[in-house]
């Protein structure tokens, strides 16, 4: 398991579109990440409870990827979606 801290810039924060292509990245990686907000930690599969995080643009959030897959993949595609790269 890998985490990171990451200071989140898509516009808007963590809405539904990106909500959606974070779930729709994990589920075609078959891995399970996490988003920990304050003391809050929710699994990006459940986008309800990651759009109920409240994560504003600019905020830090930490991200723990596990995966037995390549983790350092999955969390550049994990960190270019809240970076606002798509």
């Amino acid at each position: 398991m890998i985490r990171k801290k990451i200071q989140v810039g898509v516009p808007g924060g963590i809405h539904l579109a990106v909500a959606s292509s974070l779930a729709q990245t994990v589920l075609a990686e078959g891995a399970h990440v996490f988003l920990k907000s304050g003391k809050k930690m929710v699994s990006v599969r459940e986008m309800q409870k990651v759009l109920a995080l409240g994560v504003h643009q600019w905020d830090q959030i930490e991200v723990l990827v596990d995966s037995e897959q390549e983790e350092e993949s999955v969390l550049e595609r994990i960190e270019k979606i809240l970076c606002g790269g798509s």
